[in-house]
């Protein structure tokens, strides 16, 4: 009885370890780096938004914006171009993501830009306006990559069994 249920043991276990494909192991093994390596960045990203709410002149909020927040976007923008991928569902899931990296960063920069073209004399409150548009619509582009970040994150949990972890 004991070699039955042993056998019947190890039989379930291969079949467990038979699941996991190596397209599961790579899309997890790179979403867990990933979340490793960008989201205490993030946690940074808000942090400078603090920091520049409660700056004294909008010229410090430049300082921030070249010197702290945009370096730390180009930071990520370059993790995700040292990714080496195998397998296509991997790839389609690193590529949602390197979309947003590069629409946070062209928000921010645009951000920068209206900031400056704000505190400038010489800019006419048309260009104001026509900036502060492109700036919303590159703000509505950034939402919209997150959304398919986190809809694709979804459906490869959905789809491989994935089980995160609480904090």
């Amino acid at each position: 009885m004991k070699k039955v249920l042993l056998l019947l043991t190890g039989f379930a276990l291969m079949m467990l370890v038979a699941c996991s494909s190596p397209e599961a192991d790579e899309v997890l093994d790179y979403h867990n780096e990933m979340v490793d390596e960008i989201n205490p960045k993030l946690e940074q990203i808000d942090g400078l938004y603090s920091k520049i709410d409660s700056l004294a002149t909008d010229q410090e909020a430049i300082e921030v914006y070249d010197n702290e927040l945009l370096p730390l976007l180009t930071e990520i923008k370059e993790y995700y171009d040292t990714q080496s991928l195998e397998y296509d569902v991997a790839k389609e899931y690193h590529n949602l993501h390197v979309e947003l990296a590069n629409a946070m960063y062209d928000a921010v920069a645009k951000e920068k830009e209206f900031v400056e073209a704000f505190i400038s004399e010489s800019v006419t409150e048309e260009e104001l306006l026509a900036l502060e548009a492109e700036l919303v619509e590159l703000n509505t582009i950034a939402t919209d990559a997150d959304e398919a970040v986190t809809d694709s994150w979804e459906s490869l949990k959905e789809e491989y069994d994935f089980i995160e972890e609480e904090e």
